[in-house]
């Protein structure tokens, strides 16, 4: 028979038992991370690279800094580290977890990645030099896409345009920021699904000069084909630092 030492002994192991599997941060049912075949080709930094079955979690290829970027739900430009995190050093990571939505997922891979990198993480706020997206002097030439329209991204009928086809305007600044040497946050307030065609021909990549150096700025063509404008300015923008990683995950 228990006494009353024991069955407070037992209650209190209990307590403890259950605190310590609530506080347990969420975890794929199995897991594997390695390096990827140096002989794969094409980087996997896109979306298209994950794994869509339901229950399964794929990211072949990718570069740390990918990986954290989906896994805190950020932009390439809010994750800040070692150089070799951004494309040094790939990845493949597959995983189970049945049943799991996306944002279930984002925490798994959250655990996944501490644990296996063995990171040290932080995050804190940096006022960065970015390009803000405004709205311009007149209305806005972005269309509102039909409801019956597939999405899509291509190129225009000129040469050296992208139409976007049902698209956010943060498919745009998506695209901007890739391309130019600054983050390009939205600040339109446009909030729908847009039809529109903007000539990109003056926009180089990362920065640097296009190929044309006659064809218009990026900042001409966003005001004449958009209606809207880019300005330089500061703002305050949330990033994750990792302070410490190892290149070489541990074992499976």
């Amino acid at each position: 028979m228990f006494t009353m030492r024991g069955m407070t002994i037992l209650f209190g192991a209990l307590l403890t038992a259950s605190a310590a599997l609530a506080a347990a941060p969420p975890a794929f049912e199995a897991a594997t991370v390695k390096p990827a075949d140096p002989s794969e080709t094409g980087p996997g930094d896109v979306v298209r690279n994950m794994d869509a079955t339901p229950g399964h979690f794929a990211m072949r290829n990718v570069p740390l800094r990918y990986c954290l970027e989906w896994a805190y739900d950020l932009k390439d430009y809010q994750v800040y580290g070692p150089d070799w995190i951004v494309s040094e050093n790939r990845y493949d990571i597959v995983a189970i977890a049945p049943g799991k939505s996306d944002n279930e997922m984002r925490e798994m891979l959250q655990t996944l990645l501490t644990e296996r990198f063995q990171m040290k993480l932080h995050k804190e706020t940096k006022n960065l030099d970015i390009y803000a997206l405004l709205p311009g002097k007149g209305v806005p030439k972005v269309v509102e896409a039909r409801a019956d329209e597939t999405t899509g991204l291509a190129a225009g009928a000129a040469a050296g345009s992208v139409k976007f086809t049902k698209q956010p305007i943060s498919r745009l600044t998506f695209m901007l920021t890739r391309r130019m040497d600054k983050p390009v946050i939205d600040m339109t307030g446009l909030k729908a699904l847009y039809d529109f065609t903007l000539d990109t021909s003056g926009l180089g990549f990362n920065g640097n000069p296009p190929q044309d150096l006659s064809a218009p700025s990026i900042f001409t063509t966003v005001q004449e084909n958009l209606g809207l404008r880019l300005a330089a300015q500061k703002a305050p923008i949330d990033v994750l630092v990792v302070d410490h990683a190892e290149k070489v995950p541990t074992a499976n």
